[in-house]
């Protein structure tokens, strides 16, 4: 099964009717309340990087189902601007980014320095452990990055007592999205990003 395409806005317009449709496309799916209620909420995630992503701008939203098993899609341009990012991203002295203070925060601070990189220097994407999610990094003009590599990257490093890394498994652990997704991709291609989520039910 297919939902139809849904536009939600960055302003929050078509929001309430796509969290809706959520629901109900997932109950015609045979879902019981509790996966519903999770279906739902990775959509709120979903619309909430829209909010802080792309300032003044659409979104295209859509369902895929086989089964138990669902495809969240949420694809929008977003024509990034150094004011748009400097409004999203805040920059300490020291140079690191005081906003990424949680996973959907980082996902947001590297979606931006993809989009438009640092005048600094490298970006902070290329320099921190978002990275990690990032195996095959730009290929053919894509940038494709993916939550499971970037799990094994951290735990990998945690394991070896890195503080940056047990931080941000700490992160993962807190994170709605991380605990209830199986997965989560993000593909940006020029101005277009597309933001994938993936949850099966047993």
């Amino acid at each position: 099964m297919v939902s139809d395409v849904m536009t939600v806005t960055s302003r929050g317009k078509g929001m309430n009717e796509a969290l809706t449709a959520t629901e109900r496309f997932a109950i015609e799916c045979g879902l019981e309340k509790r996966p519903v209620l999770h279906l739902r909420l990775l959509a709120e995630e979903l619309f909430g990087m829209l909010r802080s992503i792309a300032g003044d701008a659409e979104a295209d939203y859509r369902i895929e189902a086989e089964g138990k098993k669902f495809v969240l899609h949420m694809h929008s341009r977003v024509s990034m601007t150094r004011e748009m990012r400097q409004q999203f991203l805040s920059v300490s002295g020291s140079g690191s980014n005081a906003a990424a203070v949680s996973f959907m925060g980082k996902i947001r601070d590297m979606i931006a320095n993809v989009l438009l990189p640092s005048d600094d220097g490298p970006s902070l994407l290329s320099l921190g452990l978002m990275s990690m999610g990032s195996p095959g990094g730009y290929r053919a003009g894509v940038y494709e990055w993916d939550m499971q590599e970037y799990k094994k990257g951290i735990a990998g490093k945690a394991a070896e007592k890195d503080g940056e890394a047990a931080e941000a498994w700490d992160e993962l652990e807190k994170s709605i999205v991380a605990k209830i997704a199986d997965d989560v991709k993000v593909g940006i291609k020029g101005s277009d990003v597309e933001l994938t989520v993936y949850k099966s039910f047993s």
